[in-house]
């Protein structure tokens, strides 16, 4: 909406460069065309502005999941056929991420950055002891807050979903 007034705004007054002067009473209409040339101008200004703006959102689409492609989960490992739990955090994108935060609802699994230190990019296991026996059914779900190489803050939900969140006042879980 501000952009169309904005647009609005820079036509009209960029109508005298044209040779069109709006407002008075000196109106020019051989110069300013007809209303068919009008609606025209404005259906192709129209057009570009679209096309613009849908470029514009594409490639912060694609910029965002790019800087948030992180994710982190619980999985069963195994070594010489002993089974632990271990914590799986994917780092897609091309940078290491310094700040970052993994914590499980019910509080047994908490890992971060000031403990374990940056996430280079690929896939990093972290080994967690935990008092259950190692199942995958019995894997809980993770909450990943991290900060991208904007300095922006997001937290990838238990179930994926990736939301912008406040700068964490801690990053370990606050004491029961």
């Amino acid at each position: 909406m501000r952009w169309g007034l904005l647009a609005g705004v820079v036509l009209l007054l960029s109508l005298p460069l044209w040779g069109l002067q709006p407002y008075g009473r000196q109106f020019d209409h051989d110069t300013a065309g007809t209303w068919g040339d009008w609606v025209s101008g404005l259906g192709q200004v129209g057009a570009v502005t679209a096309a613009v703006g849908t470029v514009v959102r594409s490639e912060n689409r694609e910029r965002r999941r790019q800087r948030t492609a992180l994710a982190a989960w619980m999985t069963v490992l195994s070594d010489a056929d002993e089974p632990y739990w271990a914590v799986q955090v994917e780092n897609s994108t091309t940078l290491p991420v310094f700040r970052w935060r993994a914590d499980s609802p019910d509080g047994s699994v908490h890992l971060c950055h000031e403990e374990l230190g940056p996430l280079v990019p690929g896939r990093t296991d972290y080994e967690v002891p935990l008092a259950v026996q190692p199942d995958q059914s019995r894997a809980v779900p993770l909450a990943f807050v991290f900060a991208d190489s904007d300095g922006r803050f997001w937290r990838r939900s238990e179930l994926g979903r990736v939301t912008a969140v406040p700068e964490p006042a801690s990053w370990h879980p606050a004491a029961p």
